[in-house]
């Protein structure tokens, strides 16, 4: 009986927050056991945070999207070194649940939907191309929060996880739109966050300044077949990749 009404308990009230940031973004591809391109360059981000607790649990609901470039330093089919630019656009959807467990510390767990939109340019006589990624991802985590001055609050949270394969749709030069798969993704994130405003149980506004770092592993994804004017004319297959970004945010946040 004492569970049942400790979930019927009616959600707290809410919390809106605005986020703007920039990260660092980094992005390597491999085959064969040696590296086939590298890319880095800043992103600009935004982002809408809804958070909540509701039956002793603290939900947060995420919705971010970057935007930037990177300089592409990689090969050609010809082993040519090539040196271009790609055009980023990201987007991000995570929901996560806390359980506070003893004073200061509570563990997490979070499900994420992310997109990346790439456009490679093309230089010289190498025509560039467009990929667009999808995948999921699970991770479990831990936070620790400690109480600094008065209203002042810091914590740090890390994150281990990983997802089953994604898909990349692929523009490639000359052939028809590929779908080729992504495999198995593992991840591993680290935050600080200082906050500092409105007390967690009063209405009024806060601010919230976090630095993040995140890496992500891709393995490679299986052969499939390339088409031109759905005739098969070639295989085609998304390398391993790792992706590393070093983010650092503002947030305004209003408890209605």
């Amino acid at each position: 009986m004492a569970c049942a009404a400790a979930f019927a308990t009616p959600c707290d009230t809410p919390t809106l927050g605005a986020v703007a940031g920039v990260q660092r973004s980094h992005w390597q591809e491999f085959a064969d056991g040696r590296s086939l391109l590298r890319e880095r360059g800043t992103l600009r981000t935004v982002g809408l945070t809804l958070t909540a607790r509701c039956a002793g649990i603290d939900w947060r609901a995420e919705w971010s999207a970057g935007q930037g470039s990177r300089a592409y330093d990689g090969i050609t089919n010809t082993q040519a070194p090539l040196q271009t630019t790609s055009h980023l656009h990201t987007q991000q959807a995570t929901l996560q649940g806390w359980l506070p467990v003893h004073e200061g510390w509570a563990l997490g767990a979070q499900l994420a939907h992310r997109t990346i939109a790439r456009d490679i340019d093309s230089v010289g006589v190498v025509r560039g191309y467009s990929e667009r990624y999808r995948y999921a991802q699970m991770a479990a985590g831990v936070r620790y929060s400690v109480a600094l001055a008065a209203r002042w609050q810091l914590s740090a949270t890390a994150w281990l996880g990983g997802g089953p394969q994604g898909r990349v749709r692929v523009q490639l030069p000359g052939f028809d739109t590929a779908r080729l798969p992504l495999g198995n993704h593992r991840m591993a994130a680290l935050s600080l966050e200082l906050v500092g405003g409105a007390a967690p149980d009063e209405r009024g506004w806060s601010a919230k300044a976090a630095l993040s770092v995140q890496h992500e592993r891709t393995a490679a994804g299986s052969v499939r077949t390339l088409t031109r004017s759905g005739v098969p004319a070639g295989a085609a297959m998304q390398p391993r990749f790792e992706q590393n970004h070093w983010g650092a945010q503002l947030q305004a946040v209003k408890r209605f």
